[in-house]
């Protein structure tokens, strides 16, 4: 692993992020062609064979990847120098950095001057002194920097653990994790395998800091009560690890892992009678509140009444997460904006109203989660156009029922399936049709199969059924785009520094028109607060938090130069959105569309240096 290039291990942690992803869905994420993709793809497996290929796109072989990341060091190199000065017992002169990095000391002072604002954001000092360098600060902050270095750096790919074990000596991390798992089991609790690796290297960074004698002695934000079972957690822990490691943990220390585990550990048994015991009732009715004005916003019909009790122990975890300064990690929530944004819009609207009542701060990650508990009944309530679909056959032998079973089962969810005898319908409603009968003559739009429902029929079906999803959201896109978008609202400029000022002049133009209400600014400006509206580092579709506009329309703006968007995001095409309340299901369908088209990394790629509103509407709306 050692041996690849950057960009490969970026290809590498990718595809294992998003489990499966298309070339051209790589191509967008590392700013490159498709060709490039491939070609390097092809690198990484003479290498070694790591990568599938396949017609729905590239995933790791696991097995190998597992295995070979037993041998690599530091996942990347981002923040070699930080990482040191913050492992290091003493200051570190800056030579001998230099030297044990290979980089010149011009090299190395441009690495320590970019840290500035990332150790700001601790609350952390480079500290300079007759030439030594070192870290200071409160140790609360250093051992929070040091965990979401590592993690951030690995984007949080825990499938082998011990990988992670260079960063620390003398700790074995899945020892860790099985003791920390079994102390939590003695006590009738249990932790999601989605919390236990971040526990596991939260806490192991706490062992490492203690062993090299950094102790808190500051006082902790969140404290547990002493009878809390959080508390009782921590003691156990270190109780153990003091005699272990020759530790003597402060009372802070012991607070400071009690805080790490609050919000991430879940009773066992839950009944009736003792669940007021772990989530009151008047708590579950002000989640319950948040949830209905939520699907009340964007007038879906859904009873989560089944659901509230796990939603609501999910959500006080998460404030308790977000009071000890110990999110959740959740490295599918590009995934998740990208082929759910709506639902994702919903969980974002959801995340506010929570952070409002109960003055917290919410990260993307925790987002993600939300969208994860909400996801599959949005999608059910969301209105999509579907495609038309009949089958038609004869009940020969019996298996007329048994393969219309089969066809539902296996087509995509926005066909509706009908079966009727030939003399039951009018072919002129149905999209398509399919049937067992050689010699129809029912529609143009026909396929036949086989009695058995072969691969090759199921592929013949499938092919048509895209066919016809594409033409149908290609006149669906002419429309939406008919009626949303305007030459008036569409600009080419270079001269915005940062997305704030971008943000602002768009959504005046809005006021401007008589689109938005004069409240609109605001609301774009504190929904990319909650979470950014760019995806893939190529384009950004910014909206109101609340679909309270006069008018549903898009404003355009295109930047050859490319604008600052996040810290790592450059941004060429953005694309603002007001929306009226009546058009929320044109909404999702145009934004939900615009996504989609935008996945193609030829037209970001054309986009980005268009002049005109018609070479925008040409492009966008052109389904190659």
């Amino acid at each position: 692993m050692n041996e690849l290039t950057n960009r490969q291990s970026k290809i590498l942690q990718e595809i294992y992020t998003h489990k499966q992803l298309k070339g051209s869905e790589l191509a967008v994420l590392l700013d490159c062609s498709v060709r490039t993709i491939q070609n390097e793809i092809n690198a990484i497996n003479r290498k070694n064979k790591l990568i599938i290929s396949s017609n729905q796109g590239y995933t790791i072989d696991e097995e190998q990847y597992v295995s070979i990341c037993n041998f690599n060091e530091y996942p990347q190199k981002d923040h070699e120098a930080l990482k040191i000065l913050l492992f290091s017992n003493e200051p570190v002169h800056i030579y001998d950095l230099s030297d044990s990095l290979y980089v010149s000391v011009t090299t190395l002072e441009k690495q320590l001057k970019s840290y500035s604002q990332l150790l700001k954001d601790y609350s952390l000092i480079l500290e300079r002194h007759k030439g030594y360098l070192s870290i200071s600060g409160d140790e609360i902050n250093k051992r929070q920097l040091i965990k979401n270095l590592i993690i951030n750096e690995t984007n949080g790919n825990f499938m082998n653990i011990d990988s992670f074990s260079p960063y620390f000596d003398n700790i074995e991390l899945a020892n860790t994790k099985h003791f920390l798992e079994e102390i939590i089991q003695k006590h009738n609790y249990y932790i999601d395998p989605v919390y236990a690796n971040t526990l596991t290297i939260s806490l192991s960074v706490a062992l490492y800091r203690m062993q090299t004698h950094h102790y808190i002695d500051s006082d902790v934000i969140y404290k547990s009560d002493e009878s809390s079972i959080e508390f009782e957690i921590a003691v156990q822990v270190l109780n153990y690890y003091k005699y272990k490691y020759d530790l003597t943990p402060t009372k802070s220390d012991i607070q400071y892992i009690s805080s790490l585990i609050a919000g991430q550990i879940k009773p066992y048994k839950i009944s009736l009678t003792n669940s007021s015991k772990f989530i009151d009732e008047e708590f579950q009715n002000d989640i319950k509140n948040i949830l209905n004005d939520a699907f009340e916003n964007y007038m879906l019909d859904i009873d989560f009444s089944e659901n509230i009790y796990s939603f609501s122990m999910h959500v006080d975890g998460l404030i308790k997460r977000s009071k000890a300064m110990q999110p959740a990690y959740n490295y599918a929530v590009k995934s998740l904006k990208a082929d759910h944004p709506f639902i994702y819009e919903v969980a974002v609207y959801i995340a506010n109203q929570i952070s409002n009542q109960y003055s917290i701060k919410i990260n993307d990650s925790e987002i993600g989660f939300i969208c994860i508990y909400i996801g599959s009944l949005v999608e059910n309530a969301i209105y999509r156009s579907k495609i038309h679909c009949l089958f038609v056959c004869e009940n020969y032998h019996q298996i007329k029922d048994n393969l219309f079973n089969r066809l539902a089962t296996l087509l995509p969810k926005y066909v509706k399936l009908e079966c009727k005898d030939t003399n039951e319908f009018n072919a002129s409603n149905y999209d398509l049709i399919i049937t067992t009968d050689s010699s129809s003559k029912l529609s143009k739009n026909i396929i036949e199969i086989s009695p058995f429902l072969t691969r090759q029929d199921f592929d013949k079906i499938n092919k048509q059924i895209q066919t016809i999803a594409n033409l149908h959201t290609l006149e669906k896109n002419q429309i939406l785009f008919a009626d949303f978008f305007s030459k008036d609202l569409f600009y080419v400029r270079d001269d915005f520094d940062d997305k704030y000022s971008l943000l602002d002049f768009l959504s005046n133009e809005m006021i401007k028109c008589g689109i938005a209400n004069e409240h609109f600014t605001d609301s774009v400006i504190q929904r990319e607060k909650l979470s950014s509206t760019s995806f893939g580092a190529k384009y950004a579709i910014p909206h109101a938090i609340e679909l309270n506009s006069n008018k549903t329309m898009v404003s355009v703006l295109v930047s050859h130069k490319g604008i600052q968007w996040d810290q790592d995001n450059i941004v060429y095409i953005v694309l603002m959105i007001a929306v009226h309340k009546e058009d929320r299901n044109e909404f999702i369908e145009l934004y939900e569309n615009i996504i989609r088209s935008l996945e193609n990394p030829y037209k970001i790629s054309k986009l980005s240096s268009i002049n005109s509103f018609k070479e925008f509407k040409d492009i966008l709306l052109n389904n190659n």
